[in-house]
């Protein structure tokens, strides 16, 4: 029997179910799933599913093109369905089509889909599908239905038991726009910063606490998996222009991380000083930068008389950081570093804009920040002492 699958917290409970109904039946797992968005959040699933077919040993199909340019025409007039709507249809026959030819390809005369094990979907429309796809190829749709007698209920104390990935969107981007625009959120699986910098409640950092996880599994050693809240900050656009009397000229900017948002404000005078704790920082930490920095007249901080700004310059950025960038282009700083750096110049609580540019410029900037705050849910693995 072919079984597609669609995320490891619905095909884990629908594998060891199926095994139990179907004792002698050679399963074989097939990931097709052209729906998942963005492409990261794709492949993390994918990686958790390979993490649950090794578990259960169930060798696992997988669908090697990641075909979301025809899922999303095939979805295009339909963004705004809502869920269980005319849009999921589309996307069941479209995966429940794929899984059949396979099955087919494959000399197999079964298939199922874990999606029947899902409370989002629809049961009764996965059966009329199914069997409507099975009877296009000559082929049987095995329809089980795992959910009742308290099943939901030990699909999700399974999940928590082996460590799964839970995810809390179902896949596609339709939905998940719908979805967050309802809860008043911004979908951030949907935001990737442009250096790439790998963010709190990222699809990526999610992909590296998972990748802790099997880490430590390898290595025989011990680990609690557990989701907690932060308030997390995402730069949405940003501008610094000079103004000038006949010209403005926008600048080489860096918008350090949890720079509060500000609408046209202007810096007024900016003064640059040589705060005393930047040597007492260095002393402790680079000791031989302490000289440099005492010589160097143009490596200062500047504070904004009319606001609440912080500027530094390129130059003293790679000070404070040890870096070497040679543009503010160049700038990729981690999200650990970036944290660091303004905790150093303005405490870990702080809220107000700190700005790097190429150099110093002492007034008559003009500031455009937008940026947001919103609750997520995090993931983090704690390993154990031993």
């Amino acid at each position: 029997m072919l079984v597609h699958i669609c995320c490891s917290v619905d095909s884990h409970f629908y594998l060891s179910e199926l095994r139990k109904i179907y004792p002698d039946e050679n399963l074989s797992a097939f990931f097709y799933n052209p729906n998942i968005h963005p492409k990261a959040e794709h492949d993390l699933r994918l990686e958790d599913v390979r993490r649950s077919c090794k578990m259960l040993d169930i060798p696992l199909i997988e669908d090697i093109v990641y075909d979301d340019n025809t899922w999303l025409k095939n979805s295009s007039g339909l963004e705004s369905e809502p869920e269980k709507g005319v849009r999921c249809t589309m996307c069941f026959d479209m995966r429940l089509e794929k899984t059949a030819l396979k099955a087919k390809s494959l000399g197999i005369a079964k298939f199922t889909t874990t999606l029947l094990s899902s409370p989002m979907k629809k049961q009764s429309e996965l059966y009329a599908l199914g069997d409507i796809v099975a009877s296009r190829h000559g082929l049987e749709f095995i329809k089980i239905d795992v959910r009742k007698d308290g099943g939901t209920q030990r699909q999700s104390a399974l999940a928590k038991k082996d460590n799964l990935y839970s995810q809390n969107f179902c896949g596609c981007m339709h939905a998940l726009n719908i979805q967050r625009s309802k809860q008043a959120r911004l979908p951030l699986e949907l935001f990737t910063p442009l250096n790439k910098q790998i963010l709190p409640a990222s699809i990526e950092d999610r992909s590296l606490t998972f990748k802790k996880r099997d880490f430590l599994e390898s290595k025989g050693k011990g680990y609690i998996l557990r989701s907690k809240k932060m308030l997390v900050w995402r730069l949405i656009n940003a501008s610094v222009k000079l103004v000038a009397p006949n010209d403005v000229k926008v600048l080489n900017s860096y918008i350090l991380l949890n720079s509060d948002s500000k609408r046209s404000v202007k810096s007024g005078t900016i003064v640059y000083i040589k705060p005393n704790f930047i040597a007492e920082f260095l002393e402790f930490t680079m000791p031989e930068k302490l000289s440099l920095y005492k010589e160097d007249e143009s490596l200062c901080i500047g504070y904004s008389k009319r606001d609440d700004f912080i500027f530094l310059s390129l130059k003293m950025l790679n000070l404070l950081s040890a870096k070497n960038f040679q543009t503010i282009k160049d700038i990729s700083l981690s999200y650990e570093e970036e944290l660091r750096l303004r905790i150093l110049l303005s405490g870990a609580d702080s809220i107000n804009a700190i700005i790097i540019l190429d150099t110093i410029v002492p007034h008559s900037l003009l500031i455009d920040i937008c940026s947001i705050r919103q609750i997520e849910s995090v993931y983090e693995v704690i390993e154990e002492y031993r």
